[in-house]
């Protein structure tokens, strides 16, 4: 038994536009808005005059202070990373116990 398929499912070719229907737009040249570096010296007025002319800048009547965060915390390793790190450090001196036993085998 042969199913014919709906015509909701097949896609026409005519409804999809060619290359040359699409318009073509030219990329603006970005090249004066956009800067390879960040500067340390965002807030210095004569440098941001010097970097665009078209800026807008701001000045604030009031001293604007850096934020203030409070320290990160500080956190303490739980009882299973000391166990790991407890058996990695015996398992790395018998490793290197081993290699020492090793290379002393070859050279003598």
């Amino acid at each position: 038994m042969l199913a014919n398929t709906s015509s909701s499912t097949q896609q026409s070719t005519d409804s999809y536009k060619t290359m040359k229907e699409y318009s073509a737009s030219a990329i603006p040249d970005l090249s004066g808005h956009m800067y390879p570096q960040l500067t340390h010296i965002w807030n210095d007025p004569e440098v941001l005059k010097a970097m665009s002319l078209d800026m807008p800048i701001v000045k604030f009547p009031a001293e604007v202070p850096e934020p203030k965060f409070p320290p990160l915390p500080i956190c303490k390793p739980g009882e299973s990373t000391t166990l790991y790190l407890a058996h990695m450090k015996v398992a790395s001196a018998a490793w290197s116990q081993l290699e020492a036993d090793w290379l002393a085998t070859l050279e003598a």
